[in-house]
Protein backbone atom coordinates (compact mmCIF):
# COMPACT_ATOMS: atom_id res chain seq x y z
CA UNK A 1 0.00 0.00 0.00
CA UNK A 2 1.47 3.36 -0.99
CA UNK A 3 2.67 5.38 2.00
CA UNK A 4 1.59 8.65 0.39
CA UNK A 5 -2.03 7.60 0.90
CA UNK A 6 -1.65 8.56 4.53
CA UNK A 7 0.08 11.91 3.87
CA UNK A 8 -2.15 14.99 3.51
CA UNK A 9 -1.99 16.42 0.00
CA UNK A 10 -0.44 19.68 1.21
CA UNK A 11 2.41 17.79 2.87
CA UNK A 12 2.97 15.69 -0.25
CA UNK A 13 3.24 18.81 -2.40
CA UNK A 14 5.49 20.48 0.14
CA UNK A 15 7.89 17.53 0.22
CA UNK A 16 7.91 17.31 -3.58
CA UNK A 17 8.81 21.00 -4.04
CA UNK A 18 12.44 21.44 -5.25
CA UNK A 19 14.74 23.14 -2.73
CA UNK A 20 15.80 26.76 -3.20
CA UNK A 21 19.52 27.46 -2.82
CA UNK A 22 20.85 30.40 -0.82
CA UNK A 23 22.33 31.84 -4.00
CA UNK A 24 18.81 32.31 -5.41
CA UNK A 25 17.67 34.46 -2.46
CA UNK A 26 18.78 38.13 -2.31
CA UNK A 27 21.25 38.76 0.56
CA UNK A 28 18.99 41.43 2.03
CA UNK A 29 16.08 39.01 2.53
CA UNK A 30 17.94 35.80 3.53
CA UNK A 31 16.19 34.39 6.67
CA UNK A 32 17.83 34.08 10.03
CA UNK A 33 18.74 30.51 11.00
CA UNK A 34 15.64 28.91 12.61
CA UNK A 35 15.55 28.07 16.28
CA UNK A 36 14.87 24.66 17.81
CA UNK A 37 12.10 23.11 19.84
CA UNK A 38 11.02 19.76 21.26
CA UNK A 39 8.39 17.18 20.40
CA UNK A 40 6.71 15.13 23.10
CA UNK A 41 4.21 12.53 22.06
CA UNK A 42 2.71 9.07 22.20
CA UNK A 43 1.94 6.34 19.67
CA UNK A 44 -1.37 4.46 19.63
CA UNK A 45 -1.94 1.26 17.67
CA UNK A 46 -5.56 1.54 16.48
CA UNK A 47 -5.44 -1.98 14.99
CA UNK A 48 -4.46 -3.69 18.25
CA UNK A 49 -6.26 -1.21 20.52
CA UNK A 50 -3.31 -0.31 22.75
CA UNK A 51 -0.29 1.96 23.07
CA UNK A 52 2.67 0.89 20.96
CA UNK A 53 5.90 0.10 22.79
CA UNK A 54 9.18 -0.07 20.86
CA UNK A 55 8.03 2.08 17.94
CA UNK A 56 10.71 4.11 16.15
CA UNK A 57 9.90 7.76 15.49
CA UNK A 58 12.25 9.86 13.39
CA UNK A 59 12.24 13.40 12.04
CA UNK A 60 12.41 13.26 8.26
CA UNK A 61 15.48 14.95 6.82
CA UNK A 62 17.43 14.82 10.11
CA UNK A 63 19.29 12.27 12.22
CA UNK A 64 16.86 12.73 15.11
CA UNK A 65 15.00 9.63 16.24
CA UNK A 66 13.45 8.15 19.40
CA UNK A 67 11.90 4.86 20.60
CA UNK A 68 8.63 4.69 22.52
CA UNK A 69 8.58 3.35 26.09
CA UNK A 70 6.10 0.91 27.66
CA UNK A 71 3.41 3.57 27.66
CA UNK A 72 4.04 4.34 23.99
CA UNK A 73 5.59 7.74 24.82
CA UNK A 74 8.58 9.41 23.16
CA UNK A 75 10.48 12.70 23.21
CA UNK A 76 12.61 14.44 20.59
CA UNK A 77 14.79 17.44 21.51
CA UNK A 78 16.71 19.98 19.42
CA UNK A 79 14.24 19.71 16.55
CA UNK A 80 14.59 22.53 13.98
CA UNK A 81 11.60 24.89 14.24
CA UNK A 82 9.02 24.92 11.46
CA UNK A 83 6.87 22.30 9.76
CA UNK A 84 8.38 18.84 10.22
CA UNK A 85 7.36 15.35 9.21
CA UNK A 86 7.57 12.51 11.75
CA UNK A 87 7.91 8.98 10.36
CA UNK A 88 6.76 5.95 12.37
CA UNK A 89 8.05 2.35 12.09
CA UNK A 90 7.65 -0.78 14.19
CA UNK A 91 8.64 -4.42 13.52
CA UNK A 92 5.07 -5.62 14.15
CA UNK A 93 3.76 -3.11 11.61
CA UNK A 94 6.49 -4.01 9.12
CA UNK A 95 5.39 -7.65 9.29
CA UNK A 96 1.87 -6.74 8.13
CA UNK A 97 3.09 -4.39 5.39
CA UNK A 98 2.68 -1.01 7.09
CA UNK A 99 5.88 1.03 6.98
CA UNK A 100 6.99 4.67 7.10
CA UNK A 101 3.74 6.17 8.40
CA UNK A 102 4.17 10.00 8.29
CA UNK A 103 2.65 12.83 10.35
CA UNK A 104 3.15 16.58 9.90
CA UNK A 105 3.77 18.71 13.00
CA UNK A 106 4.54 22.38 13.64
CA UNK A 107 7.58 22.90 15.89
CA UNK A 108 7.78 26.29 17.59
CA UNK A 109 11.09 27.90 18.58
CA UNK A 110 11.87 27.35 22.25
CA UNK A 111 8.72 25.35 23.08
CA UNK A 112 7.48 21.75 23.25
CA UNK A 113 5.00 20.44 20.70
CA UNK A 114 2.53 17.70 21.70
CA UNK A 115 1.92 14.99 19.08
CA UNK A 116 -0.28 11.91 19.04
CA UNK A 117 0.58 9.38 16.32
CA UNK A 118 -1.96 6.67 15.54
CA UNK A 119 -1.76 3.64 13.28
CA UNK A 120 -4.77 3.75 10.90
CA UNK A 121 -7.72 1.77 12.25
CA UNK A 122 -9.36 -1.23 10.59
CA UNK A 123 -12.27 1.05 9.68
CA UNK A 124 -9.85 3.34 7.83
CA UNK A 125 -8.40 0.38 5.93
CA UNK A 126 -11.90 -0.80 5.04
CA UNK A 127 -12.89 2.65 3.77
CA UNK A 128 -9.65 2.87 1.77
CA UNK A 129 -9.29 -0.55 0.13
CA UNK A 130 -12.63 -2.32 0.59
CA UNK A 131 -15.11 0.33 -0.54
CA UNK A 132 -15.52 -1.39 -3.91
CA UNK A 133 -16.17 -4.80 -2.34
CA UNK A 134 -19.51 -5.85 -0.82
CA UNK A 135 -17.93 -8.14 1.79
CA UNK A 136 -19.22 -7.53 5.31
CA UNK A 137 -16.58 -7.20 8.02
CA UNK A 138 -17.47 -8.70 11.38
CA UNK A 139 -15.67 -8.30 14.68
CA UNK A 140 -13.26 -11.12 13.81
CA UNK A 141 -12.80 -10.25 10.12
CA UNK A 142 -9.68 -8.90 8.48
CA UNK A 143 -7.97 -7.83 5.28
CA UNK A 144 -5.18 -9.38 3.22
CA UNK A 145 -3.57 -7.28 0.50
CA UNK A 146 -0.43 -7.36 -1.60
CA UNK A 147 0.80 -7.92 -5.14
CA UNK A 148 1.30 -10.83 -7.53
CA UNK A 149 4.50 -10.95 -9.60
CA UNK A 150 6.20 -13.11 -12.18
CA UNK A 151 8.63 -15.22 -10.12
CA UNK A 152 11.50 -15.06 -12.63
CA UNK A 153 11.11 -11.54 -14.06
CA UNK A 154 9.65 -9.68 -11.09
CA UNK A 155 6.93 -8.05 -13.23
CA UNK A 156 3.58 -7.34 -11.61
CA UNK A 157 0.75 -9.44 -13.05
CA UNK A 158 -2.59 -7.80 -13.80
CA UNK A 159 -5.64 -10.07 -13.83
CA UNK A 160 -4.02 -12.80 -11.72
CA UNK A 161 -6.41 -14.72 -9.48
CA UNK A 162 -5.90 -14.84 -5.70
CA UNK A 163 -7.86 -17.35 -3.60
CA UNK A 164 -8.09 -17.13 0.20
CA UNK A 165 -10.01 -19.80 2.13
CA UNK A 166 -10.41 -21.02 5.70
CA UNK A 167 -12.20 -23.64 7.79
CA UNK A 168 -15.42 -22.58 9.51
CA UNK A 169 -17.34 -24.61 12.11
CA UNK A 170 -21.04 -24.07 12.73
CA UNK A 171 -21.47 -25.31 16.31
CA UNK A 172 -25.15 -24.39 16.41
CA UNK A 173 -25.89 -27.56 14.42
CA UNK A 174 -25.87 -31.13 15.72
CA UNK A 175 -23.51 -32.58 14.75
CA UNK A 176 -21.39 -29.44 14.17
CA UNK A 177 -20.98 -28.66 10.48
CA UNK A 178 -17.47 -28.06 9.20
CA UNK A 179 -17.09 -26.26 5.88
CA UNK A 180 -14.64 -24.11 3.97
CA UNK A 181 -15.34 -20.45 3.22
CA UNK A 182 -13.31 -18.21 0.99
CA UNK A 183 -12.77 -15.16 -1.17
CA UNK A 184 -11.68 -15.07 -4.81
CA UNK A 185 -10.37 -11.82 -6.38
CA UNK A 186 -8.35 -10.62 -9.39
CA UNK A 187 -5.36 -8.29 -9.26
CA UNK A 188 -5.88 -4.77 -10.62
CA UNK A 189 -3.97 -3.13 -13.47
CA UNK A 190 -0.95 -2.62 -11.17
CA UNK A 191 -0.88 -6.23 -10.03
CA UNK A 192 -2.30 -5.44 -6.56
CA UNK A 193 -5.01 -7.44 -4.80
CA UNK A 194 -7.24 -6.71 -1.81
CA UNK A 195 -9.18 -9.48 -0.06
CA UNK A 196 -11.66 -8.15 2.49
CA UNK A 197 -13.75 -10.00 5.03
CA UNK A 198 -11.37 -12.88 5.76
CA UNK A 199 -11.66 -14.71 9.09
CA UNK A 200 -9.39 -13.70 11.93
CA UNK A 201 -7.72 -16.01 14.41
CA UNK A 202 -7.75 -19.05 12.08
CA UNK A 203 -5.36 -20.51 9.53
CA UNK A 204 -5.84 -19.21 6.00
CA UNK A 205 -4.92 -21.00 2.78
CA UNK A 206 -3.70 -18.51 0.14
CA UNK A 207 -2.75 -19.23 -3.48
CA UNK A 208 -2.37 -17.28 -6.73
CA UNK A 209 -2.86 -18.33 -10.35
CA UNK A 210 -2.01 -16.66 -13.65
CA UNK A 211 -3.50 -18.48 -16.60
CA UNK A 212 -2.49 -22.12 -16.39
CA UNK A 213 0.27 -21.40 -13.85
CA UNK A 214 -0.18 -21.35 -10.06
CA UNK A 215 1.77 -20.75 -6.88
CA UNK A 216 1.90 -23.20 -4.01
CA UNK A 217 -0.67 -23.08 -1.23
CA UNK A 218 0.52 -20.83 1.61
CA UNK A 219 -0.70 -21.15 5.20
CA UNK A 220 -1.13 -17.71 6.84
CA UNK A 221 -2.97 -15.90 9.63
CA UNK A 222 -3.93 -12.22 9.80
CA UNK A 223 -3.12 -11.96 13.52
CA UNK A 224 -4.49 -9.63 16.18
CA UNK A 225 -4.29 -6.52 13.98
CA UNK A 226 -6.63 -8.07 11.38
CA UNK A 227 -4.51 -6.66 8.53
CA UNK A 228 -1.79 -8.51 6.62
CA UNK A 229 0.26 -7.67 3.56
CA UNK A 230 1.48 -10.73 1.67
CA UNK A 231 3.06 -10.60 -1.78
CA UNK A 232 2.81 -13.65 -4.03
CA UNK A 233 4.76 -14.80 -7.06
CA UNK A 234 3.83 -17.19 -9.86
CA UNK A 235 6.23 -18.76 -12.32
CA UNK A 236 5.07 -18.45 -15.93
CA UNK A 237 7.66 -20.89 -17.20
CA UNK A 238 6.86 -24.52 -17.97
CA UNK A 239 10.07 -26.57 -17.60
CA UNK A 240 9.90 -30.17 -18.74
CA UNK A 241 9.92 -31.41 -15.15
CA UNK A 242 6.98 -29.21 -14.12
CA UNK A 243 4.27 -31.73 -14.99
CA UNK A 244 2.00 -33.31 -12.41
CA UNK A 245 3.04 -36.88 -11.68
CA UNK A 246 1.12 -39.88 -10.42
CA UNK A 247 2.04 -38.73 -6.93
CA UNK A 248 0.09 -35.50 -7.41
CA UNK A 249 3.21 -33.36 -7.05
CA UNK A 250 4.87 -30.65 -9.11
CA UNK A 251 8.48 -30.26 -10.11
CA UNK A 252 10.55 -27.34 -11.33
CA UNK A 253 14.08 -26.01 -11.63
CA UNK A 254 14.43 -24.18 -8.30
CA UNK A 255 16.79 -25.07 -5.44
CA UNK A 256 16.44 -24.29 -1.73
CA UNK A 257 19.28 -24.46 0.81
CA UNK A 258 18.25 -24.26 4.45
CA UNK A 259 19.87 -24.11 7.86
CA UNK A 260 18.08 -25.54 10.92
CA UNK A 261 19.15 -24.57 14.42
CA UNK A 262 17.99 -25.29 17.93
CA UNK A 263 16.33 -22.52 19.92
CA UNK A 264 19.62 -21.94 21.77
CA UNK A 265 21.63 -21.59 18.58
CA UNK A 266 23.23 -24.99 17.91
CA UNK A 267 22.78 -26.78 14.54
CA UNK A 268 20.03 -29.41 14.47
CA UNK A 269 20.64 -32.73 12.73
CA UNK A 270 17.89 -35.04 11.46
CA UNK A 271 15.19 -32.44 10.71
CA UNK A 272 13.00 -33.37 7.73
CA UNK A 273 12.38 -30.59 5.20
CA UNK A 274 9.97 -30.53 2.27
CA UNK A 275 8.01 -28.08 0.14
CA UNK A 276 4.25 -28.58 0.20
CA UNK A 277 3.20 -30.44 -2.94
CA UNK A 278 6.75 -31.12 -4.14
CA UNK A 279 8.12 -34.68 -4.38
CA UNK A 280 11.54 -34.18 -2.77
CA UNK A 281 12.45 -34.62 0.90
CA UNK A 282 15.72 -33.63 2.61
CA UNK A 283 17.17 -34.30 6.06
CA UNK A 284 19.50 -31.82 7.77
CA UNK A 285 23.11 -32.95 8.28
CA UNK A 286 25.25 -32.57 11.42
CA UNK A 287 25.87 -28.91 10.55
CA UNK A 288 22.10 -28.28 10.31
CA UNK A 289 22.06 -27.74 6.53
CA UNK A 290 19.75 -29.38 3.98
CA UNK A 291 19.27 -29.02 0.22
CA UNK A 292 16.03 -29.42 -1.77
CA UNK A 293 16.26 -29.56 -5.56
CA UNK A 294 13.84 -29.74 -8.51
CA UNK A 295 11.31 -27.52 -6.73
CA UNK A 296 8.44 -25.63 -8.41
CA UNK A 297 9.05 -21.90 -8.78
CA UNK A 298 7.00 -19.10 -7.20
CA UNK A 299 5.56 -18.69 -3.70
CA UNK A 300 5.76 -22.03 -1.88
CA UNK A 301 5.42 -23.40 1.66
CA UNK A 302 8.49 -24.90 3.34
CA UNK A 303 7.72 -27.49 6.05
CA UNK A 304 10.35 -28.57 8.60
CA UNK A 305 9.79 -31.03 11.44
CA UNK A 306 11.73 -33.25 13.82
CA UNK A 307 10.59 -35.53 16.64
CA UNK A 308 10.87 -33.69 19.95
CA UNK A 309 10.74 -30.24 18.34
CA UNK A 310 8.00 -27.90 17.27
CA UNK A 311 6.75 -27.97 13.67
CA UNK A 312 7.81 -25.03 11.46
CA UNK A 313 6.11 -23.72 8.30
CA UNK A 314 7.68 -20.87 6.31
CA UNK A 315 6.63 -19.11 3.11
CA UNK A 316 9.50 -18.99 0.61
CA UNK A 317 9.99 -17.41 -2.81
CA UNK A 318 11.61 -19.74 -5.36
CA UNK A 319 12.88 -19.08 -8.89
CA UNK A 320 13.81 -21.49 -11.65
CA UNK A 321 17.57 -21.88 -12.16
CA UNK A 322 18.23 -20.03 -8.91
CA UNK A 323 18.99 -20.94 -5.28
CA UNK A 324 17.04 -19.56 -2.31
CA UNK A 325 18.66 -19.65 1.14
CA UNK A 326 16.73 -19.66 4.41
CA UNK A 327 17.48 -20.23 8.08
CA UNK A 328 15.05 -21.24 10.79
CA UNK A 329 14.91 -22.31 14.39
CA UNK A 330 12.99 -25.19 15.98
CA UNK A 331 11.94 -25.04 19.60
CA UNK A 332 12.09 -28.03 21.92
CA UNK A 333 8.69 -29.51 22.76
CA UNK A 334 7.99 -30.35 26.38
CA UNK A 335 6.83 -33.99 26.49
CA UNK A 336 4.03 -34.88 28.92
CA UNK A 337 3.44 -38.20 30.64
CA UNK A 338 1.43 -40.77 28.70
CA UNK A 339 -2.34 -40.36 29.18
CA UNK A 340 -4.67 -43.35 29.01
CA UNK A 341 -7.73 -42.61 26.85
CA UNK A 342 -10.82 -44.78 26.96
CA UNK A 343 -12.70 -44.72 23.66
CA UNK A 344 -16.46 -44.37 23.55
CA UNK A 345 -18.59 -47.33 22.46
CA UNK A 346 -19.20 -45.68 19.06
CA UNK A 347 -15.47 -45.15 18.50
CA UNK A 348 -14.65 -48.70 19.58
CA UNK A 349 -17.20 -49.99 17.08
CA UNK A 350 -15.73 -47.85 14.29
CA UNK A 351 -12.20 -49.03 15.06
CA UNK A 352 -13.27 -52.69 15.09
CA UNK A 353 -15.00 -52.31 11.73
CA UNK A 354 -12.03 -50.41 10.30
CA UNK A 355 -9.63 -53.16 11.36
CA UNK A 356 -11.88 -55.72 9.71
CA UNK A 357 -11.93 -53.73 6.45
CA UNK A 358 -8.16 -53.25 6.54
CA UNK A 359 -7.63 -57.00 6.79
CA UNK A 360 -9.90 -57.62 3.81
CA UNK A 361 -9.18 -54.46 1.83
CA UNK A 362 -7.52 -54.41 -1.58
CA UNK A 363 -4.66 -52.11 -2.52
CA UNK A 364 -6.99 -50.20 -4.85
CA UNK A 365 -9.26 -49.17 -1.98
CA UNK A 366 -7.22 -48.90 1.25
CA UNK A 367 -3.99 -47.19 2.32
CA UNK A 368 -2.63 -47.90 5.80
CA UNK A 369 -0.39 -45.74 7.99
CA UNK A 370 2.64 -47.61 6.64
CA UNK A 371 1.63 -46.80 3.05
CA UNK A 372 0.96 -43.14 3.87
CA UNK A 373 4.22 -42.54 5.75
CA UNK A 374 6.20 -42.15 2.52
CA UNK A 375 3.78 -39.64 0.94
CA UNK A 376 4.23 -35.91 1.44
CA UNK A 377 0.67 -34.52 1.29
CA UNK A 378 -2.97 -35.60 1.51
CA UNK A 379 -3.35 -34.34 -2.07
CA UNK A 380 -0.66 -36.79 -3.17
CA UNK A 381 -2.14 -39.60 -1.07
CA UNK A 382 -5.53 -39.25 -2.73
CA UNK A 383 -3.90 -39.28 -6.16
CA UNK A 384 -2.56 -42.72 -5.29
CA UNK A 385 -6.04 -44.18 -5.75
CA UNK A 386 -6.72 -45.06 -9.41
CA UNK A 387 -10.38 -44.05 -9.09
CA UNK A 388 -9.65 -40.49 -7.91
CA UNK A 389 -8.55 -37.28 -9.57
CA UNK A 390 -7.74 -34.33 -7.29
CA UNK A 391 -7.11 -30.73 -8.40
CA UNK A 392 -5.14 -28.05 -6.56
CA UNK A 393 -6.88 -25.14 -4.85
CA UNK A 394 -5.80 -22.74 -7.61
CA UNK A 395 -7.12 -25.14 -10.27
CA UNK A 396 -10.45 -25.37 -8.45
CA UNK A 397 -10.79 -21.59 -8.44
CA UNK A 398 -9.78 -21.33 -12.08
CA UNK A 399 -12.13 -24.05 -13.34
CA UNK A 400 -14.92 -23.59 -10.82
CA UNK A 401 -15.12 -27.36 -10.31
CA UNK A 402 -15.11 -29.73 -7.37
CA UNK A 403 -11.69 -30.47 -5.93
CA UNK A 404 -12.10 -34.25 -6.04
CA UNK A 405 -13.62 -36.44 -8.74
CA UNK A 406 -14.30 -40.17 -8.78
CA UNK A 407 -14.25 -41.89 -12.14
CA UNK A 408 -17.38 -43.89 -12.95
CA UNK A 409 -16.89 -45.39 -16.40
CA UNK A 410 -16.83 -42.53 -18.90
CA UNK A 411 -18.14 -40.05 -16.33
CA UNK A 412 -16.87 -38.42 -13.13
CA UNK A 413 -18.67 -37.37 -9.94
CA UNK A 414 -17.83 -35.84 -6.55
CA UNK A 415 -17.67 -38.41 -3.72
CA UNK A 416 -18.60 -37.67 -0.10
CA UNK A 417 -15.60 -37.14 2.23
CA UNK A 418 -15.54 -38.19 5.90
CA UNK A 419 -12.91 -37.63 8.61
CA UNK A 420 -13.29 -39.80 11.71
CA UNK A 421 -16.93 -40.41 10.79
CA UNK A 422 -17.83 -36.71 10.26
CA UNK A 423 -18.76 -35.49 6.81
CA UNK A 424 -16.45 -32.64 5.72
CA UNK A 425 -15.30 -30.74 2.66
CA UNK A 426 -12.18 -31.94 0.87
CA UNK A 427 -10.29 -28.87 2.10
CA UNK A 428 -10.81 -29.97 5.71
CA UNK A 429 -9.17 -33.33 4.97
CA UNK A 430 -6.29 -31.53 3.23
CA UNK A 431 -5.42 -29.71 6.47
CA UNK A 432 -4.01 -33.01 7.80
CA UNK A 433 -0.69 -34.61 6.95
CA UNK A 434 -0.51 -38.24 5.76
CA UNK A 435 1.33 -39.09 8.97
CA UNK A 436 -1.75 -37.91 10.93
CA UNK A 437 -3.79 -40.77 9.42
CA UNK A 438 -4.04 -44.42 10.39
CA UNK A 439 -6.00 -45.30 7.24
CA UNK A 440 -7.47 -43.84 4.06
CA UNK A 441 -10.29 -45.69 2.26
CA UNK A 442 -12.00 -45.12 -1.09
CA UNK A 443 -15.21 -46.88 -2.11
CA UNK A 444 -17.10 -46.34 -5.37
CA UNK A 445 -20.87 -46.38 -5.69
CA UNK A 446 -22.73 -48.59 -3.24
CA UNK A 447 -19.64 -50.48 -2.05
CA UNK A 448 -19.06 -48.17 0.93
CA UNK A 449 -19.81 -49.29 4.52
CA UNK A 450 -23.57 -49.15 5.06
CA UNK A 451 -23.63 -46.23 7.47
CA UNK A 452 -21.79 -44.00 4.95
CA UNK A 453 -24.07 -44.66 1.99
CA UNK A 454 -25.83 -41.52 0.80
CA UNK A 455 -29.36 -42.17 -0.53
CA UNK A 456 -29.16 -38.97 -2.62
CA UNK A 457 -25.81 -39.80 -4.22
CA UNK A 458 -24.42 -43.05 -5.54
CA UNK A 459 -21.01 -41.63 -6.44
CA UNK A 460 -18.95 -43.10 -3.59
CA UNK A 461 -17.11 -42.09 -0.42
CA UNK A 462 -13.62 -41.26 0.87
CA UNK A 463 -13.05 -42.24 4.52
CA UNK A 464 -10.08 -40.84 6.46
CA UNK A 465 -9.22 -42.02 9.97
CA UNK A 466 -6.83 -39.93 12.09
CA UNK A 467 -4.65 -40.81 15.04
CA UNK A 468 -6.80 -38.40 17.10
CA UNK A 469 -9.91 -40.63 16.84
CA UNK A 470 -11.54 -40.74 20.26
Amino acid sequence: MATSRWIPLAITLLLARPPVSAAQVPRSVQPVAPGVGSIRGEVFDSLAGNRLEGAHVRVQGTALRATTDRQGRFRLDSVPAGRRVLVLDHPALDSIGITDLPWAVEVADGSTTEAVLAVPSLRTFVATVCAAFPAQLGADSGIIFGSVRDAERGLRLAGARVVVSWIATDRSRRPPRVSRLGRDVLTDSLGNYYVCGVAGGVGLAVAAAAGSFASGELQLEVGERSVLRFDLSVSREAPLADADTAWGTRRGLATLVGSVRRERGGPLEGAQASVLGAPTLAVSEADGYFVLRDLPSGSQMLLVRRVGFGFSAMAVELRNRDTTRVSLELQTVTLLDTIRVTASRWVRSEIDELESRLRAGSISRVRTAQDLAAIGTIHAALQEFPLLSVSTMAERARRGSSGIQMRRGSRACAPDVYVDGWKVDLEVLEQYRPTDLIALEVYPGLQAPLRYLNPWSTCGVVLAWTRYLR
